[in-house]
């Protein structure tokens, strides 16, 4: 029997619309193939009772006729609105909000001015634009309030980003776009101001005057490395990146410097866990800050034990190379039967606390890096962290504006007059470097090839004095003496 041109099955396929076939309808092959050719002419018929079939047992197996383009996938019925007023009632309608600043800054990790200052400089960037636009469904989207909010809980709790769905109305790819945006538009309009710059002025003075109280005259801060777990490190990466640190797990390491109020100033991220902090070191972008002027170290002339610097230092543990910028502890061996040697140990070990109090502070404020950090990209870790930093430095910036001044410990404090050096010992000696570092001339500004020379012997000349073994040790045995002098005055 020979199909006529009105019967074919397209026109079928126009009048019904027949779902892709799938492996539950093995029964429906076998029960056409079945058919007698006699009784071909009626097939058109038995399609529609087996299409009705075939329709009953994907709903009963929970897969719907119209599913979307994924076999499966459900359709959950947002309200977006109801989610942006309600976000408003809780934390956002100033005195009468359900929640007080108290709960704010507990689940949002910062103030609510920074939290302010945050929104509107991302306002409008990104996928934080205002939905004044209806959706294809007639709509309007989701408020950026929202989205911004889903950010915050994610790098507060470390949650799973579909956590926030039931109060907030969020997807979960929704989510994980507003947390990429997030970062990354966070370094872009802070990253300036509260990551990797030299202080100002203002700034160094205050640092400088809070250390001298502790003991420890010309100290910036201290320097030291943290691991941070990567959960879906590729296979590939997953031998460099296996260390000793957390169980042997996947890690990269962050390196950064931070002052006694926890105030991270530069930070260097992306090595392989399976470095140790001299690896992480050679090739520190805070080493390459140094020699490039970016961090400036150069201060005014001061005096520890009747010797006159112009530089500061940093405070660093045993494994570090003796550099004049590093001020290392002593062995406990070396220091059992010397007191004062001890005393000094015990001193330096204790103000080195303040990079271990900065990374504390940082894991335990935003838990989703105290959590195996579950990006399978690196510049997406690196972002989230960095985003974490500038939170944590705009807390802390907060937090010196409203005191005036650092948390000093009364045990050690003096009250100390900021007395003069007499610069007519000044004179550029020894234990200065930066008077001795050779400068690249105004004349060659106009030939690239001198300049370039110029600026390289610069460079070269600055690294000698900064890695000088012998500078270190001196500068040590100056703090030691100075230190036992302060005790035994007391």
């Amino acid at each position: 029997m020979q199909l006529g041109q009105d019967e074919t099955p397209l026109d079928v396929g126009q009048q019904r619309q027949v779902r892709p076939i799938d492996a539950t309808d093995e029964r429906l092959f076998s029960l056409w193939s079945m058919v007698d050719r006699d009784t071909m002419g009626n097939r058109y018929e038995l399609l529609d009772d087996l299409v009705d079939d075939s329709n009953e047992i994907a709903q009963y197996h929970g897969h719907g006729q119209h599913g979307g383009s994924v076999s499966g996938r459900i359709v959950i019925k947002r309200d977006f609105e109801a989610a942006y007023k309600r976000l408003c009632e809780q934390y956002f309608n100033g005195d009468e909000s359900l929640y007080a600043a108290q709960q704010f800054k507990r689940r949002y990790r910062v103030s609510p001015s920074i939290f302010e200052k945050v929104y509107q400089q991302l306002l409008g960037k990104g996928v934080f634009r205002r939905p004044d636009k209806l959706d294809a469904c007639g709509r309007k989207g989701i408020h950026p309030l929202v989205r911004m909010t889903a950010a915050f809980r994610v790098l507060a709790y470390g949650c799973g980003a579909d956590r926030e769905d039931e109060n907030l109305s969020i997807g979960e790819s929704t989510v994980h776009d507003a947390v990429k945006s997030f970062c990354k538009l966070l370094m872009q309009e802070f990253g300036d101001e509260y990551l990797n710059r030299t202080p100002t002025v203002a700034e160094r003075n205050r640092i400088l005057k809070h250390n001298k109280t502790r003991g420890f005259p010309g100290l910036f801060a201290s320097w030291d490395c943290k691991h941070f777990v990567w959960d879906n490190c590729p296979v590939a990466l997953q031998g460099q990146h296996k260390g000793h640190h957390a169980g042997g797990k996947y890690t990269k390491i962050l390196e950064a410097i931070a002052d006694g109020s926890c105030y991270i100033w530069f930070v260097h991220f992306g090595a392989p866990g399976s470095c140790n902090d001299i690896n992480v070191l050679d090739k520190s972008s805070i080493v390459g800050a140094l020699l490039s002027g970016q961090l400036d170290l150069k201060t005014e002339p001061y005096e520890i034990n009747g010797t006159i610097r112009d530089w500061m230092y940093f405070l660093v543990d045993g494994i570090y190379p003796n550099w004049a910028i590093f001020v290392k502890t002593i062995a406990k061996e070396a220091r059992e039967a010397t007191p004062h040697l001890d005393f000094y140990a015990s001193r330096q070990e204790g103000v080195r606390k303040d990079i271990e109090r900065a990374f504390g502070i940082l894991v335990k404020k935003f838990h989703v890096l105290a959590r195996p950090i579950r990006t399978w990209r690196e510049d997406d870790m690196r972002n989230i962290l960095y985003a974490c930093i500038i939170l944590h430095n705009m807390c802390c910036a907060e937090r010196l504006e409203v005191t005036g001044q650092d948390v000093v410990e009364t045990e050690y404090h003096d009250d100390y007059t900021d007395e003069e050096v007499n610069l007519t010992t000044a004179d550029g000696g020894e234990q200065f470097i930066f008077n001795r570092v050779p400068v690249p001339t105004s004349d060659a500004a106009n030939d690239m090839e001198t300049l370039m020379t110029e600026r390289f012997h610069r460079v070269n000349a600055l690294y000698n004095h900064l890695s000088d073994p012998e500078k270190h040790l001196q500068l040590r045995t100056d703090l030691v003496a100075h230190l036992s002098g302060r005790q035994a005055e007391k």
